[in-house]
């Protein structure tokens, strides 16, 4: 008997398996018109219910000076540094950082043994390879300064706060900033070199110093009171054209050595307490002279602008997404993508890489300080985060996810001269919330960690550019 032999209809179960694929096909396929069909996918037959369009957006830009950059070292998680040196940008002017330290004996329970004698006191700052400015191996020198005025645990400190400080140093050196090294030292995943500056202090504060040690004296002890008599330390550049990042917790320190008969002995103090950089920002003889209000919009002519430290951000306006999805409601977004184009190389100041933060109607980072707030977040579904980025408010501001839930991130590309991210889900969930409207977000640096540096970014005002891929009914037919 011959066996029946039953073939499958394939037809049957080729037409679901095709149909899935030119759909998903049709929603991923990128054009290159906003009002022409660019492609002939959909349903067959000359009744076509569906066309995929593409929008170029405009986005209207605007550059916006940013309060409150928090530049105190009070986050383990986060990193510790002090910015001291300048460097100068023909086209945003001359920066300067200083560093801002309290001090803190390590050791507040040994005695030093009776008949000893002081020696010295050295102050050694560890570079942690941050650097930036010129470019090859730069004179740098620095000078150390005791503070005059009390800094409290209970404040903030942010870039544009100082302290003020005895103008006469009580230390100086002289030494140089090897860019090529540091860049190479700062890249590598290996143990770093340790690369540091050593300052003899002024005999008259290193004693001063070496007597108020003391177990058995509050004025010691007790870091609130010693803190009114050893106010800190001002570290000041006086020749430089870099910026350089100076670690406060890996071996730097303050050391006090004496000797008791033929042993030496030694006591350190941390740089530890309150530790903050102050920067600054001479704009005059550039685009941004009159960038000088915090938070109002400022329309540079040719340029916009991000600088970290400083807090200079490119306010962005997407209200033209949401003139689109007004003019045709029923669409489905199928791509979005944001860039920078013809943007000169950055040359011996090497671009951060750029994200996009929720702004309120004040141009202030937008914070959740109510329940509706808290509400609007939550309805993102994580295509919004919070972060932790020029607030003095940790873990507040909401930023824009890239389509893997990570920080969106615009980084340069040499080889194309633009920043470029793809923001899909971001402006999906804007048109599925589109009840309410969010137009209004910064374009600031995000790495490195804009608070530490002052990295930069300049490019044209006509450059910035929104794409949008979209699916809407066929009304024409």
């Amino acid at each position: 008997m011959r066996k029946t032999i039953i073939t499958p209809n394939r037809s049957t179960t080729f037409i679901p398996n095709w149909w899935a694929k030119a759909h998903l096909f049709l929603l991923t396929a990128l054009l290159f018109s906003c009002e022409e069909d660019l492609n002939l996918l959909g349903f067959r037959g000359d009744d076509q219910r569906f066309k995929v369009y593409y929008a170029e957006i405009p986005v209207p830009s605007s550059v916006v000076l940013l309060d409150s950059v928090r530049s105190m070292n009070y986050l383990s998680t986060e990193t510790t540094r002090l910015l001291v040196g300048s460097y100068s940008d023909p086209l945003m002017g001359e920066v300067q950082a200083r560093g801002f330290t309290q001090l803190r004996a390590s050791d507040i329970t040994s005695f030093i043994p009776a008949g000893s004698v002081y020696d010295s006191a050295i102050l050694q700052l560890r570079f942690d390879f941050y650097n930036y400015g010129a470019d090859g191996p730069t004179d740098f020198s620095l000078s150390v300064h005791e503070l005059t005025e009390s800094l409290s645990l209970e404040n903030l400190y942010f870039s544009k706060s100082t302290a003020a400080y005895n103008p006469t140093p009580i230390g100086t050196v002289s030494t140089y900033i090897d860019q090529a090294l540091f860049d190479k030292e700062l890249n590598d995943t290996d143990a770093d070199s340790l690369i540091v500056a050593k300052i003899k202090l002024a005999p008259t504060f290193g004693q001063r110093l070496f007597d108020a040690i003391n177990p058995e004296d509050e004025n010691f002890t007790n870091f609130n009171l010693f803190k009114n008599h050893f106010k800190g330390l001002a570290i000041i550049p006086t020749l430089s054209s870099t910026v350089v990042g100076i670690s406060n917790n890996q071996n730097s320190a303050l050391t006090v050595y004496y000797h008791t008969g033929e042993t030496v002995g030694l006591r350190t103090f941390l740089l530890t307490g309150v530790t903050f950089s102050n920067i600054t920002s001479d704009r005059s003889g550039t685009e941004l002279n009159g960038l000088t209000n915090y938070h109002e919009d400022y329309t540079s002519p040719l340029y916009r602008y991000v600088q970290s430290g400083v807090g200079i951000a490119t306010k962005l306006d997407f209200s033209g997404f949401y003139d689109l999805i007004d003019t045709y409601p029923n669409v489905i977004i199928n791509s979005a993508e944001l860039s920078i184009n013809n943007v000169s190389e950055p040359g011996e100041l090497e671009y951060p890489a750029l994200g996009v933060v929720m702004l309120d109607e004040n141009n202030r980072f937008k914070k959740l300080k109510t329940t509706q707030d808290t509400t609007n977040y939550l309805a993102f579904k994580n295509k919004v985060l919070i972060g932790n980025l020029l607030s003095a408010d940790a873990l507040s501001v909401p930023y824009v996810t890239s389509d893997l839930t990570t920080l969106l991130g615009l980084t340069y590309s040499k080889d194309d001269a633009r920043f470029l991210s793809y923001p899909t889900l971001f402006f999906q969930q804007l048109y599925a919330l589109r009840e309410n409207r969010y137009p209004y977000w910064a374009l600031t640096a995000v790495n490195p960690t804009s608070t530490k540096t002052v990295n930069r970014a300049v490019f044209s005002k006509d450059n910035i550019k929104l794409k949008i891929y979209y699916t809407r009914p066929n009304t024409e037919n």
